[in-house]
């Protein structure tokens, strides 16, 4: 007996995958009433924000995931030298744990007397020709 379910979903070429991720503001929607979701390249950047924000140690039971940007927050800077090695961080940190973009480049907007860091990740999602970006921006309070 042959099973056409398989041959059925093996043979659409037509079906296009939905990128969906919880919003972690935890809003509710006002016509479902259930948590809001984020989808296709807001998911994408919602996680590459997470990424980048993430310290080694601070995600239970994977000490490994991490870029440490905050951290480097508070060391001397150093110019072109802290924004290679954060450039480093930043790739790697991405290229392993969201497989769903590719980093075209990165941009960093540094005001040291206002203790602020901005950066900016371009990226291209995969499976798609229009690149996206997203930006970050870190300001240490005193």
């Amino acid at each position: 007996m042959h099973d056409w379910t398989e041959n059925y979903y093996k043979d659409d070429k037509n079906t296009s995958r939905v990128i969906k991720d919880l919003d972690y503001v935890f809003g509710i929607h006002p016509i479902s009433k259930d948590i809001r979701k984020k989808t296709d390249v807001q998911a994408i950047k919602q996680s590459i924000r997470t990424l980048v924000m993430l310290n080694h140690y601070e995600k239970p039971f994977h000490p490994d995931i991490g870029c440490d940007v905050l951290k480097s927050m508070f060391e001397p800077f150093e110019g072109k030298f802290t924004e290679d090695m954060m450039e480093r961080h930043i790739r790697n940190v991405v290229d392993n744990y969201e497989p769903r973009a590719v980093i075209e480049k990165l941009a960093f907007d540094v005001r040291e007397e206002q203790n602020f860091f901005g950066i900016t990740i371009w990226f291209t999602p995969v499976g798609e020709i229009e690149p996206a970006s997203v930006d970050i921006f870190l300001r240490i309070l005193r």
